[in-house]
């Protein structure tokens, strides 16, 4: 895994900065261990106690307002992925099976087990559809700054945090009047001249199928305008504030970018050399012979008004978004007031109306013309839409007859001969590109008080609603029975061409609006695409009601401490409840279609009690200038018929000033959520990428991979084996749903850490901490690439029993053959590495090269394990290591090191210049490995996504006090993304690479203005 070349650049990373922190300097920053003005007690995230001197026990990253500033930052999806310790999830990048939600995924253990906080506060689900909160409901024009804690953190703020959380700290005393605007784009120079002549030899083959793009292209325009107003209250004993904010994205296609306008593939020794892939869906149409008939081919297709053998692939690539649109619209506001020491109400009000658009290509007609009214399973020999080539090739040639029949009055009463199980695969292109307009509304309340009880102690009591409503409208595919219905197409009795079930006295299910539908010429027509086309909808909607209460203090008041310490024991100690609702209603048409959405409804509630302290036991001591410790405990009674508890324990330890050592055990839990309990039983398509020679099913074509003995074990009869058509596709069926008897996930995870501030070189702090977190009882499913390959070899009864093959022995043709995915609690997940942040600031005076201040920080994690056991009794062949591998099954990229590193130049307070690298490490496809769970074949350009350098740099300069102009470019070089194949792209992959985690789509540059008074 070139490990070697990691830790180098690791090292490299931190000796850089190591040497800038031997020159002198003034300041001095200690990120993690803030101070407060005047002896004032602060919170840190990770704890409810508030202390006046009060350190991390595990790390913190903190990203300030300012950063989002300096990289232009309109999503705040965009600025977050950047960090180390964050893999990309749903975003902007995703189109097909987009949520239109913006989620945050720490540690790559998926978003589900990452919890997001508003001021400490939970956010909701971020859609009935799909839960991780979504970071487009966090006000942007109020972020003061973004706290990541890695580690669980379930003791302190319940269910979800095992990865940790991530918490946004809202300005709550803003005083005054701010607008700003910003406007920004991308710009790409398309130079890959490889890829260009590819689509040029593609389009001489197949013209206006593989349109290559312009040298030089500007998309994905940008404009966000916000404004802000406040005012203090009774001399400065409340304040309230408001804001607004509007922002819209343009879409950005996949066909602007020449690694983008066609869908990978391989070709020539090893698959060294690129070639346009796609789809076998196409139009014209390619059919398939499933219904094994003596003498016609297995595939053959439409061209020209005839059928020729062999089939052609489709360009999907082109219309699929790269970046998707959006428009979003918020308001809300905050407010406090301090009547007394005793009653401190507060206030918070939001509301977001989010809508975006995801779109990909035309939908599929795909092996399913096959059934109609009158129980046609093929295509009927008297389609008078055949060509006379056609219907020689289909049927006379093997003596089925092209007439029709007729009843004793003359009327039409079906084909003399039936073609079947001759079936079609036909991109609908007459009816456009499939979009899912999505729109998100959120309103969120949080009403509150705060203020002491007695004594030392305080208190904070506060309720929140929030409710997301969620819209969805999905056109662009046809209807199956309308589809079916238009397809068969006869003459009737005066010779009109007609719907079988239009025709002359047909009795049965009559349509008049059916048009008939022509799939074996060049197009169909506009009143067969007007009635085929389908639109449907989803409505649903998600709450939560959540109270807490909480009293912190300090018994040091009643002489409650250490005798070695200055500073009494801080404790925290509270009750919450907690109700998530979702109510998820799909049409009927989505109900009845061939993947379809069923609806779910349901509620889980929590009741909790939960206490936390810290404990000063040694300070001002010699090698003893700190040591403390920490504990927390939740106890949940769940309404769903479990209980939990979890529990944290940490130690900081200062021997002297200058180093502080840190360390932390905690049990984190997360609850199975209302989708995975109650979600229908849901057909749906996923694929197989993992056996050799690149069969998707082993035991398809006339000779398959697999011998009959092993498919045997998967279902295949001896009648079928040899017999099976796999699916050109590589789509296959899964029925996947809920599980309402899944058991809660547990955590436990170890952070071990030193902190390094050294007094003589004043401004430099070092941090490296350790993390080892194991998710164990995990909510999934089982992969069908593990059921089909341990089924395969070892004949395992709870393998085999996954997989449910049709009649035919197909795992893809109609509803019948699949594999079960329901959720279960399976095995377990494990990440283990290093974090290391290095924060240096010096004044240039003392340097004697001018005035200002240059300042550096680098954020860096190594990934040392992610190792995943997929189920409890799981053999070591199928147990497999993820670090520095992507695809197959490990998915999106996992590089071993990633690093963000900013220097910011400000030679006065009106002017500066930030300069940022950002790095990600090479990955190897999964199937170079020598894990038995992981090898496989590969083609030779998938073996390595390449390591990426981008480099950022923008300027601020403040031209009076209340007016700020901002310039930057984001990927300075122009940065091509590393490139994988269709067959190879996983999890979240899109136009050949992973958009949500390299730069895809160009340079971007943006200018923004701020003024205020």
């Amino acid at each position: 895994m070139q490990r070697n070349g990691i830790r180098a650049t690791l090292l490299g990373s931190v000796f850089a900065l190591g040497t800038l922190s031997a020159l002198p300097a003034m300041a001095q920053v200690a990120e993690d261990a803030p101070v407060s003005e005047e002896g004032e007690a602060i919170v840190v995230t990770g704890s409810r106690i508030s202390s006046a001197n009060v350190v991390s026990v595990s790390p913190i990253t903190t990203i300030s307002s300012e950063e989002f500033a300096q990289r232009g930052t309109v999503r705040t999806e965009d600025l977050v992925n950047q960090l180390p310790q964050v893999f990309a999830a749903q975003g902007a990048a995703n189109s097909n099976e987009a949520t239109g939600t913006a989620q945050v995924d720490l540690r790559g253990l998926t978003p589900s087990r990452t919890l997001v906080l508003v001021n400490g506060r939970r956010l909701p689900y971020g859609s009935p559809k799909n839960i991780p909160s979504d970071l487009n409901q966090v006000p942007t024009p109020l972020i003061q700054s973004v706290e990541v804690l890695t580690g669980g953190a379930s003791a302190v703020y319940g269910s979800d945090a095992i990865a940790g959380v991530v918490n946004f700290k809202l300005m709550d005393n803003f005083n005054g009047f701010r607008m700003t605007g910003s406007v920004g784009g991308y710009q790409h120079n398309n130079d890959r001249g490889e890829l260009r002549d590819l689509l040029d030899s593609r389009n001489a083959a197949v013209p206006g199928a593989y349109p290559k793009p312009d040298g030089s292209v500007w998309n994905g325009f940008t404009t966000e305008i916000s404004a802000v107003a406040g005012g203090n209250l009774a001399d400065g004993r409340g304040n309230v504030t408001a804001y607004a904010t509007y922002r819209k994205v343009n879409a950005i296609l996949q066909a602007d970018y020449d690694y983008s306008a066609c869908a990978l593939g391989t070709t020539g020794t090893g698959g060294n050399t690129y070639s346009c892939s796609g789809s076998g869906t196409n139009a014209p149409a390619n059919l398939t012979n499933a219904g094994g008939i003596a003498g016609l081919p297995t595939s053959f297709r439409v061209s020209d008004g005839q059928f020729v053998a062999g089939t052609q692939t489709y360009n999907f690539a082109p219309y699929n978004y790269y970046q998707r649109p959006d428009e979003r619209y918020s308001f809300g506001a905050t407010a406090h007031y301090e009547v007394n020491d005793h009653f401190k109400p507060y206030l918070e009000l939001a509301f977001m109306d989010d809508r975006s658009v995801a779109q990909i290509a035309p939908g599929v007609n795909s092996a399913g013309i096959n059934i109609n009214a009158n129980g046609i399973n093929g295509i009927n020999c008297d389609n008078p839409f055949l060509s006379t080539q056609q219907a020689n090739f289909l049927c006379t040639s093997r003596g089925l007859s092209t007439a029709s029949t007729y009843d004793a009055q003359g009327n039409y009463a079906g084909p003399a001969s039936v073609a079947e199980g001759v079936l079609v695969a036909r991109r609908n292109v007459e009816g456009g590109n499939r979009q899912d307009d999505i729109q998100h509304q959120t309103y969120r309340v949080v009403a509150g008080t705060k203020g002491s009880v007695f004594g030392p102690f305080n208190y904070d009591l506060y309720g929140i609603y929030s409710k997301v409503s969620y819209r969805s409208r999905f056109s662009g595919d046809s209807n199956r029975q309308r589809t079916a219905n238009a397809f068969n197409a006869v003459r009737n009795s005066t010779g009109q061409i007609v719907c079988a079930i239009n025709a002359d006295a047909n009795p049965n299910n009559n349509d008049a609006n059916c048009a008939p539908l022509d799939y074996f010429g060049a197009s169909a027509s506009q009143a067969a695409t007007d009635y085929v086309a389908e639109v449907k909808s989803i409505t649903g909607d998600t709450s939560l009601i959540n109270i807490v209460g909480v009293i912190e203090g300090n018994l040091g008041t009643y002489g409650i401490q250490s005798p070695f310490a200055d500073n009494g024991i801080g404790i925290a100690f509270g009750l919450e409840y907690r109700k998530n609702s979702v109510d998820y209603q799909p049409d009927e048409i989505y109900q009845a279609s061939a993947s379809p959405e069923l609806p779910i409804s349901g509620s889980t509630a929590a009741k909790e009690f939960f206490g936390e302290l810290i404990v000063p036991l040694v300070e001002s001591r010699p090698f003893f200038d700190t040591l403390s410790f920490e504990g927390a405990y939740r106890y949940s009674d769940y309404d769903t018929g479990f209980k939990t508890d979890t529990y944290k324990l940490g130690l900081n330890w200062a021997p002297v000033r200058d180093v502080r050592f840190r360390g932390s055990y905690q049990r984190a839990v997360r609850a199975p959520n209302v989708i995975e309990l109650f979600s229908s039983q849901t057909l749906f398509e996923v694929e197989l990428t993992e056996n050799a020679d690149g069969s998707y099913d082993p035991c398809s074509g006339a000779t398959p991979i697999a011998t009959f003995a092993q498919c045997a074990r998967t279902g295949v009869t001896a009648a079928q084996y040899g017999n099976i058509v796999d699916n050109p596709a590589g789509q296959f069926n899964s029925l996947i749903g809920g599980n309402p008897d899944l058991q809660p996930e547990t955590a436990k995870t170890l952070s071990l850490g030193a902190v390094f501030e050294p007094s003589f070189v004043r401004g430099l702090t070092i941090s490296v901490d350790y993390f080892d977190i194991k998710v164990e009882n995990l909510v999934g499913s089982v992969n069908p690439n593990l059921s089909l390959a341990n089924c395969l070899s070892s004949g395992d009864a709870y393998f085999c029993n996954q997989i449910q093959r049709s009649p035919a022995g197909s795992l893809w043709q109609g509803e019948a053959g699949y594999f079960r995915r329901f959720n279960v609690n399976t095995g377990s997940l494990q990440t283990k590495g290093v974090d290391v942040a290095v924060d240096y600031r010096m004044n240039l005076d003392d340097l004697g090269i001018g005035g200002g201040r240059l300042s550096f920080n680098l954020a860096g994690t190594y990934l040392d394990s992610y190792k995943t056991v997929p189920l409890p009794n799981s053999p070591s062949a199928d147990v497999y290591e993820c670090a520095g591998l992507y695809a197959g099954l490990c998915g999106r990229p996992r590089p071993e090191w990633r690093h963000k590193l900013t220097t910011i130049w400000a030679p006065s307070s009106a002017f500066n210049v930030a300069l940022g690298w950002r790095f990600v490490s090479s990955v190897k496809i999964a199937q170079t490995s020598d894990q038995p769970a992981l090898t496989g074949s590969y083609a030779a350009l998938n073996e390595q996504l390449n390591a990426r350098s981008y480099f950022d740099l923008s300027t601020a300069l403040t031209v009076r006090k209340d007016f700020t102009l901002r310039l930057g470019v984001n990927n300075i070089l122009d940065k091509d993304p590393p490139l994988t194949t269709t067959s190879a792209i996983e999890d979240g992959g899109n136009g050949n690479t992973y958009p949500q985690f390299y730069d895809a789509t160009g340079r971007y540059l943006f200018l923004s203005a701020s003024i205020g008074f």
